[in-house]
């Protein structure tokens, strides 16, 4: 057997020999031992961000001092979205520095696979630049933490950059994209969104192919800010499990980016993961922020919840996470509630990692 497989087979049974050297604290890591050595044993991941707002502002890539604030939390993997729905609504930087401001367009056809490709890149030009790795298979991701390096997952957050046609997809793909969120602040080729204004419909056909194609490529299907229909027409369709990487829960707030219980159940039932977020203006503490977490836990079971931070995407975040991005005050509080070591492991990110190693394959 090759002895990078059988080293990763070996990580997910729970030997976390490989790991442990790997992950020695350093001076710029929180000084709680706990959360230390949980780490040493689990994958810790972002589910959804947009670091150094790389997808809106005119920068060649995501910021090393970003890539920094992710290593300070131990974070090993993180999921880092373009919002290719912004052509249609601006809020963006060009590459020449002007600005694209708020408002209604109606981009010409190409465009907006041009705009999130042109992103794609800013995400590969991190790479390029040695600031993280990319995370194009699970073993990257755990031979990078050997390294003691962030692995950066590019992913679409709306999947209006296809504009309709699967080759876009296969293109993007071949890119470098590993998760593709199919619907974000409007409705699109594939469905319909969670939010304001509403309209009736789930998955369309070309919906439908995005999430064959995907499940026969190992990209992550991600269902956040899809409406009810088109989230239950994807468990339906999809061979793998899919997440919903961030949001709260109705159980603490009607917002309309919260999932109901039975949204938390079919998730399960399909092997899938909901995102918290620390979002301020939603949830005010990380104390709320796990009253979020434990709420899944309850409804799903602790096998089924993540984090996704969507930093540097919102406006606010609750006390205790803040600008810094303090991942381990979530494991803290966690730990301080009497949850395990194994069950900390998960919520921080083993959970997604696990779904990502069902769906990218052997």
């Amino acid at each position: 057997m090759d002895k990078r497989l059988l080293r990763f087979l070996l990580f997910l049974l729970g030997v976390s020999h490989f790991v442990a050297c790997a992950s020695t604290p350093t001076e710029e890591i929180p000084p709680d031992p706990r959360v230390i050595a949980i780490h040493q044993q689990a994958v810790f991941a972002d589910m959804h961000a947009h670091p150094s707002r790389f997808h809106r502002r005119d920068i060649e890539s995501i910021l090393a001092e970003e890539i920094d604030v992710y290593r300070r939390s131990t974070i090993d993997l993180v999921v880092a979205n373009i919002s290719s729905d912004m052509a249609y609504d601006g809020g963006y930087f060009n590459r020449d520095g002007t600005e694209v401001e708020d408002g209604q367009y109606k981009p010409a056809p190409g465009d907006v696979y041009a705009l999130s490709a042109d992103r794609l890149e800013r995400i590969n030009k991190t790479f390029e630049l040695g600031y993280a790795v990319h995370a194009d298979t699970p073993i990257d991701v755990l031979e990078a933490r050997d390294r003691n390096e962030v692995a950066v997952m590019p992913a679409l957050e709306g999947a209006d950059a296809l504009e309709g046609d699967i080759e876009n997809l296969l293109k993007m793909h071949a890119n470098g994209l590993r998760l593709i969120q199919l619907i974000h602040f409007r409705n699109n080729e594939l469905g319909h969104t969670q939010t304001w204004p509403y309209s009736p419909g789930g998955l369309t056909e070309f919906g439908r192919d995005v999430v064959r194609e995907s499940n026969r490529l190992g990209i992550v299907i991600d269902m956040a800010h899809a409406s009810n229909e088109t989230l239950m027409d994807t468990l339906a369709l999809t061979s793998h499990p899919i997440i919903f990487s961030h949001g709260g829960v109705r159980e603490f707030t009607e917002h309309d980016r919260a999932v109901t219980d039975e949204q938390i159940r079919a998730i399960a039932e399909n092997g899938g993961v909901v995102g918290i977020w620390p979002h301020g203006r939603h949830i005010s503490t990380v104390a709320e922020m796990v009253d979020n977490i434990e709420h899944v836990i309850n409804i799903g079971g602790i096998d089924h919840v993540g984090i996704g931070s969507d930093l540097r995407g919102i406006s606010r975040y609750v006390i205790g996470f803040d600008e810094q991005a303090n991942f381990h005050a979530i494991a803290i509080e966690l730990l301080n509630r009497g949850y395990s070591d194994e069950d900390v492991g998960k919520v921080m990110g083993g959970n997604f990692f696990r779904v990502w190693v069902t769906v990218s394959g052997p």
